[in-house]
């Protein structure tokens, strides 16, 4: 194995347990916690933690989830170097990654990216039903409704599950005043 794929277990594994042990913190602020990303840009570090919270996800809840998060890596900080913990919400156009992600965004309009294509198409659109299966007999899928028919891919052929922003429409009454 080269020495990327050794860093890059290393800092998935890192992930993951940070992902287990902020999940039960967040959720003590009221948030529920979708994702633990360390990521590097331009030579600097970055420990990125999505949260979501029905309501929105509002700055003074990322500053409190950051805090209690902060207090907890100055306990035990399993992070190498120096680093930046940002914390915020998921983004309009997230890459779905972990379960709790198909959960939370289930019913939201997704795009799902393949490997391979399948008759010549890579790409499909339609609203997240979730996941399916990886009980051991039946492989895990990602489900989407796609208008007419519902489509299940192979999570191992799935290169990216993506929402898909689309902005609300204006609400009657509401926007810009016209004469």
């Amino acid at each position: 194995m080269c020495v990327i794929g050794v860093i890059w277990m290393r800092r998935k594994e890192i992930e993951d347990m940070l992902y287990g042990r902020f999940a039960p913190l967040v959720k003590s602020e009221g948030a529920e916690l979708l994702d633990v990303e360390i990521a590097s840009e331009n030579r600097e570090t970055y420990l990125r933690v999505a949260i979501y919270h029905p309501e929105g996800v509002t700055l003074d809840l990322c500053a409190a989830v950051q805090k209690v998060l902060s207090d907890d890596l100055d306990q035990d900080d399993p992070m190498p170097g120096s680093y930046t913990l940002e914390v915020s919400s998921p983004g309009l156009e997230r890459t779905l990654k972990r379960p709790k992600e198909f959960e939370v965004f289930k019913g939201q309009p997704v795009k799902v990216t393949l490997f391979k294509a399948i008759d010549g198409k890579k790409s499909f659109e339609g609203k997240l039903l979730g996941l399916a299966g990886g009980d051991g007999d039946t492989p895990e899928q990602v489900v989407i409704d796609a208008g007419e028919t519902t489509l299940a891919f192979d999570r191992k052929t799935v290169g990216s599950v993506r929402l898909v922003y689309q902005p609300r429409a204006q609400e009657e009454g509401g926007g810009r005043n016209e004469r």
